[in-house]
C-alpha cells in the first residue's frame, strides 16, 4: 500500500500544496474527502497537464447555524429566568412543612398544593444563585457588545427581564453569510492561557459560567452540584454539603434521643424509688395509726 497524495490549491493563490495521508478518506477544511482512484497522473506517475482539476465550493449553512444559536439563546434565557425567579421569590411563612399526622388528615391534592407553596422561597436571596444570576446578566462583555448587536444579539432593555438576551434571526443570518469567520470569532473566541474569560467569546463565557455552577464531571464539580448533588453525578448524591449537613443533624438527633432515653430511665428509676418509699411510709403510717388506736 501507498500513501494517498493530493495536490491542493486555494482561492487567491497559484501555489499548490501537496497533502499526504495514510488513508484514502480524510478531512480537508471541514470536507470529508474519499479518494477512489488516481487522476491527473499517468500510470508511470508523470503529471498529465491537460487534466481538469476537481473544484470544491463551500458555503456556510446559515439556516441550521441560526437555528442552533436561537435554541441556545432560548435555553440561556430559560436558565436565567429560573435562577432569577428562585433567588427573588420570598418564602410564605404561613406554609410550614407538614407532619405525618397533618398529611393523614389531608387529601393528596391538598398536600401537593401545600408543599408547593411551602417549598417556594427556599432559595430566596441565596448567595450562590445571586452570584450566578449576576454572571448571567453580564455575560456579554463590553468589547463585543457592539459587534454582537450588529449580528442581532443584544440584551433586553427592560429592567424586569434581568439580562435576557434578544435574538434577531435575520440580522444574525445576514452577518453569518457576510463574514462567518467574524461571527465565529465573537461567539467562540477562547479564554486566555490563564483561563480568564473576561475577553472570551459569548459562547465560551456562557459555557464557563455553566461549568462553574453546574459541572458534573471531574474531581471538582460545579458550585451547585458540590452543594446539593446531581443525578448526573452519582457520587455527588451522598457527598454534597447539604447531605452532609443532614447527616450531621441526624447524628445530633440520635445523640439527643439517646440522652432523652437516659434521662427518661433516670426519672423512671427515681419515680420508682419514690413510689417504693411512699408505700413504705404509708405502711409505717398505717402501722403507727393502728398502734395508737388502742
Amino acid at each position: 500500500g501507498k500513501d494517498a497524495i493530493l495536490s491542493v490549491s486555494y482561492p487567491g493563490s497559484d501555489k499548490e500544496i501537496e497533502i499526504v495521508r495514510g488513508t484514502n478518506s480524510f478531512d480537508l477544511e471541514g470536507i470529508n474527502v474519499t479518494l477512489k482512484g488516481t487522476f491527473g497522473y499517468d500510470a508511470s506517475g508523470a503529471e498529465m497537464k491537460d487534466t481538469e482539476a476537481v473544484t470544491f465550493t463551500g458555503s456556510v449553512d446559515s439556516e441550521n447555524t441560526t437555528k442552533t444559536v436561537k435554541e441556545m439563546i432560548e435555553a440561556f434565557n430559560d436558565i436565567l429566568k429560573l435562577v432569577n425567579t428562585e433567588v427573588s421569590t420570598k418564602p410564605n411563612r404561613n406554609y410550614s412543612p407538614l407532619t405525618d399526622e397533618q398529611k393523614d388528615e389531608m387529601s393528596d391534592k391538598t398536600i401537593e398544593k401545600w408543599e408547593e407553596k411551602a417549598k417556594a422561597g427556599l432559595l430566596f436571596a441565596d448567595s450562590d444563585l445571586r452570584m450566578m444570576a449576576n454572571s448571567l446578566r453580564t455575560v456579554i462583555n463590553s468589547a463585543d457588545r457592539a459587534k454582537l448587536s450588529e449580528m442581532g444579539i443584544t440584551v433586553s432593555g427592560s429592567y424586569s427581564d434581568n439580562g435576557k438576551l434578544v435574538f434577531d434571526e435575520q440580522k444574525f443570518k445576514a452577518a453569518l453569510e457576510k463574514d462567518p469567520d467574524a461571527v465565529r470569532e465573537v461567539l467562540n473566541r477562547p479564554a486566555s492561557a490563564s483561563g480568564d474569560t473576561s475577553q472570551a467569546g459569548l459562547l465560551t463565557r456562557i459555557s464557563s459560567i455553566m461549568d462553574r455552577y453546574g459541572k458534573t464531571t471531574g474531581a471538582t464539580k460545579g458550585v451547585l452540584v458540590e452543594r446539593a448533588g446531581s443525578v448526573h453525578a452519582p457520587t455527588s448524591i451522598l457527598t454534597n454539603s447539604i447531605q452532609k449537613q443532614m447527616d450531621s443533624l441526624d447524628d445530633y438527633i440520635d445523640k439527643l434521643n439517646e440522652r432523652l432515653k437516659t434521662e427518661q430511665d433516670r426519672y423512671i428509676s427515681q419515680f420508682t424509688s419514690l413510689e417504693t418509699l411512699i408505700n413504705q411510709m404509708n405502711s409505717q403510717s398505717s402501722y403507727l395509726s393502728s398502734m395508737f388506736s388502742y
